[in-house]
């Protein structure tokens, strides 16, 4: 039971699926009556059997029963609201109804020339005319049924309610077509009672074809809309159809005012060539189908429209080159860009229209550059060999000219190199303390008498330590000397008097990972 169970959900959702995606295009509308338009404010009467309505001619504001076709209402009988067209013509004209006592029909027709496996939607816009709350909302049953009067399949848009600000609203559904049925009758029914309120206006009622999502798009790009294409002589157009009939029929349409639409022979797969044979303005879109159905225009789907527009302008002159430059040196391209790396560019030059007219080729090669390499670290009394490279000529920091230089302390070095292309180019690097046993050995002992003899306490190597931390304290833990650095060596003075003779205990702080140094030394007077 729960695996027949777990089989029909599966079959409903994705006949839901395939049916969501068999209404996201839309073919030509075999019934699209907006009503007209006109300068006058009052349309002429709709064809005989198209309602059970009376023609209120000349009438902004019917009575009971009765219809009329105009562009502009306001204020009938206080109740009603301002209202003009949907539509958006200039001009242009809806049916505005003040409803029968009794229900009836507002709109019929029969439609002819369906066919097969296909879906359509039917729908219009309405709108309740009460500007007042309390009345008889509209209730509007749409249907489409058999000649004989066998209903095929209905919707009922419930109460319409009122609107403040004015607003239309869409109402319809979708039907699938069945094998066998080819012709339908549309009927829109008004299921309140006339009187107080049931009154409304209609506009846009349309039946259109409606299937898969379709798009095209030229090969390699993202806009519909494409100006001098240039040299190009044709064009690759490609399309993306949502799954929705059983096998697809493919129609390729060309038109230059993008109203009037031709087949073009033979582009009949979901791919299609365009070679422009003149300049001018093209406009494409892709017609698709139930196979089969291709001859019938009530059918099928459109895409999106492709505009193209088109000027030969000839073929560009292709140019091969190349180049050798100095590091720091970007090179400029013939279009104006520079670059600064070695490596393959091809560079366009534009001429008319914005239209290709040269394309350069430029290999471009760049000297090498001396290479000092990511900082280094040493310890004290060691060094490191700087490398930069084989260049004509070096110049250091210092002012040697060696290929390499020894680094035996901590700071920075650069160089300048020359090559045999004469090009002038330099590097640095930062050479720094590492992680080392310590070889600082402070003395345990300085008599700062002022005889000139060991008079400050000197420690051999500290001054590379440039942010090295010595503090020194008296045998009562008081602060006696302090600094950052130990460029100036203490003196045996605390702010500016001689400390007395005795033993003083330090701790230096070389920076880094390295391990504090700490011990005593004695002052003798």
């Amino acid at each position: 039971m729960l695996q027949r169970s777990a089989l029909l959900i599966f079959f409903i959702l994705n006949c839901t699926l395939a049916f969501a995606q068999c209404t996201e295009s839309s073919g030509i509308p075999i019934v699209n009556e907006t009503f007209g338009a006109g300068t006058n404010q009052y349309g002429p009467e709709l064809a005989a059997g198209t309602t059970n309505l009376k023609f209120a001619q000349n009438s902004a504001c019917p009575l009971d029963g009765y219809y009329s076709i105009v562009n502009y209402t306001t204020g009938c009988f206080k109740l009603w609201q301002t209202v003009t067209d949907h539509t958006g013509d200039k001009g242009g004209y809806f049916m505005l109804i003040d409803a029968s006592l009794e229900p009836s029909d507002f709109f019929k027709k029969t439609i002819t020339g369906l066919c097969d496996g296909t879906t359509y939607n039917f729908s219009a816009y309405l709108l309740n005319m009460f500007a007042i709350r309390g009345g008889t909302n509209p209730n509007i049953t749409f249907t489409i049924e058999k000649t004989d009067g066998t209903i095929l399949k209905s919707y009922n848009t419930g109460g319409i309610e009122i609107t403040n600000p004015v607003s239309w609203q869409k109402f319809g559904f979708y039907f699938t077509t069945t094998p066998g049925i080819t012709t339908v009758v549309l009927r829109m029914h008004n299921n309140a009672p006339g009187g107080t309120g049931n009154d409304l206006a209609i506009d846009d009622i349309s039946f259109t074809p409606v299937g898969p999502k379709t798009t095209i798009a030229i090969n390699g790009s993202q806009s519909d809309s494409f100006t001098n294409t240039c040299f190009t002589t044709d064009m690759n157009l490609t399309s993306t159809v949502g799954k929705c009939y059983l096998n697809n029929g493919y129609q390729w349409q060309i038109s230059t005012d993008k109203s009037t639409w031709n087949n073009i022979p033979s582009a009949i797969a979901a791919t299609y060539k365009f070679m422009p044979t003149a300049d001018g303005t093209s406009y494409l879109r892709l017609n698709v189908f139930q196979q089969g159905n291709g001859n019938n225009a009530a059918c099928g789907i459109y895409s999106n429209v492709i505009t193209i527009n088109y000027h030969n302008y000839g073929t560009p002159a292709m140019i091969d080159t190349a180049a050798t430059i100095c590091p720091a040196n970007p090179y400029k391209l013939p279009s104006g860009k520079y670059v600064d790396s070695s490596g393959f560019y091809r560079d366009t030059l534009f001429g008319e229209g914005h239209c290709v007219a040269t394309i350069t080729n430029l290999n471009l090669t760049v000297r090498d550059r001396p290479h000092l390499g990511p900082g280094k670290s040493i310890c004290l009394g060691d060094s490191v060999i700087l490398n930069p490279g084989t260049f004509s000529h070096y110049l250091w920091q210092d002012g040697s000219t060696h290929p390499t230089f020894a680094a035996r302390f901590p700071g920075a070095y650069r160089v300048f190199v020359t090559d045999n292309f004469g090009c002038v180019t330099t590097d640095s690097v930062s050479v720094k303390h590492g992680s080392c046993p310590s070889v600082i050995k402070p003395p345990n002992v300085f008599s700062p008498n002022g005889d000139g003899v060991n008079d400050t306490w000197v420690i051999e190597g500290l001054q590379y330590f440039t942010n090295c931390k010595v503090t020194i304290y008296s045998r009562l833990s008081a602060l006696v000397f302090k600094s950052i650095g130990y460029n100036q060596p203490w003196d045996g003075r605390y702010e500016g008097k001689n400390v007395p003779a005795g033993t003083y205990y330090y701790i230096i702080s070389l920076g880094g990972t390295s391990l504090p140094i700490s011990g005593y030394v004695v002052v003798l007077r």
